[in-house]
């Protein structure tokens, strides 16, 4: 094994991250991460066709500086036309703005097979598929569904190494029949949080009870059951209040429900928050956090690390959550956590149990805030990195 300190690895190569954008992602941490540690940097990022703004763009640093930058053209376009827009931009950009690349990282099975290509020409030395979601049913469409799987499988193939948000991934993988001489080695690679960054404020400066929702405002998010428990809650406990940041189709059905419940003054919508520091700067001022995920057997969320509980944790919130995403059952070792069953019963009593105990309710929130500390991205991208370099 080389001796070489990772640092001085780094500042030897040149790589190019590839990801699709919706709002936030785990590239654009990684782009922050490496900005200042390559030689050169080139970040491509192509939109989901569901996205507002519909132009691509890159960037390229040098010396931990942005040495320029350029986006496309941003028009309507079928999705087809979407991916075909994809591969002739990643192309020209990644052979215009970086030449011979050392490092590749695609952040899904189609972008990281448009890196085996360019391997195949000669402009880049090594690939790495990003994980962040993966589902054996992963469309509806099943010609879609085996491309999806085509792509996947030509990745495990011919990259050098795979990184997934979560052990399930490897293991859904292993059960499609790849794993073994031919495949490619699978890491761990979880989401994480600028640990730093996020304030760290005491218990006794939280608002006592207070719960806390962020995330995309969607039906599957569950967000309705913890909505149903809030009267039996504030029964007990008349000084609850929830509080949600985020928006989503789903969210004038949840105000339509409150009104119902005559729990208006009991719940604060706050919509969507651009800025990720103020989100966190709400957060810290909570006690408790709610991701009650429906229990879909199709979810994507099985197989995922679902990033908001990092933000919970490292925010200082133990997490009420159903059953759902890998991460649930360490959340209850490490005590900052609580599984609930997917109804309104379930999810009040838990919350009632956590709430009206002091004692129990300051240790979770500490123990949230030290588990966090192992997902700093710093630490994950680092370890990520040491393995695949």
């Amino acid at each position: 094994m080389s001796t070489v300190p990772l640092d001085k690895k780094l500042s030897g190569l040149k790589v190019v991250i590839a990801s699709h954008i919706y709002a936030t992602g785990p590239a654009l941490e990684l782009e922050e991460y490496l900005m200042g540690k390559t030689k050169s940097l080139l970040f491509i990022g192509h939109p989901f066709s569901y996205r507002a703004r519909k132009d691509s763009f890159y960037r390229v640093y040098k010396g931990g500086e942005m040495a320029s930058e350029g986006k496309s053209w941003g028009d309507n376009l079928p999705s087809v036309l979407f991916y075909l827009r994809d591969v002739v931009l990643t192309f020209w950009w990644v052979v215009k703005k970086a030449g011979k690349v050392d490092l590749f990282v695609g952040s899904d099975n189609f972008l990281a097979f448009l890196g085996i290509l360019l391997k195949r020409i000669g402009k880049v030395e090594k690939v790495v598929l990003y994980t962040i979601d993966y589902m054996p049913k992963r469309f509806g469409n099943p010609v879609l569904n085996s491309l999806y799987h085509f792509f996947d499988r030509r990745c495990m193939k011919e990259c050098e190494v795979v990184w997934n948000v979560s052990g399930k991934i490897s293991k859904a993988r292993e059960e499609r029949g790849m794993k073994g001489p031919g495949y490619a080695q699978q890491i761990t690679v979880p989401l994480g949080i600028w640990y730093e960054r996020i304030p760290d404020l005491p218990f006794s400066k939280k608002s006592r009870y207070k719960v806390m929702f962020m995330g995309h405002v969607l039906a599957k998010q569950g967000l309705q059951v913890v909505i149903k428990a809030l009267p039996a809650l504030v029964k007990k406990l008349p000084k609850v209040e929830l509080v949600v940041i985020g928006s989503g189709d789903f969210l004038p059905e949840l105000k339509k429900l409150a009104k119902r419940l005559k729990l208006s003054s009991r719940i604060k919508f706050l919509g969507y928050i651009e800025s990720h520091k103020e989100v966190e700067n709400e957060l810290v001022k909570g006690v408790l956090s709610v991701a009650t995920y429906e229990p879909d057997p199709g979810s994507f969320t099985r197989w995922a690390d679902p990033g908001k509980i990092k933000n919970y944790l490292a925010c200082g919130l133990p997490v009420v959550l159903t059953d759902v995403p890998p991460i649930a059952s360490d959340l209850v070792r490490n005590k900052c956590g609580v599984i609930v069953e997917y109804n309104a019963y379930s999810v009040a009593s838990e919350m009632m149990h956590v709430l009206s105990n002091d004692k129990m309710l300051k240790e979770y929130c500490e123990n949230a805030r030290k588990y966090a500390k192992s997902f700093d991205w710093n630490e994950v991208f680092r370890n990520a990195l040491k393995e695949t370099i």
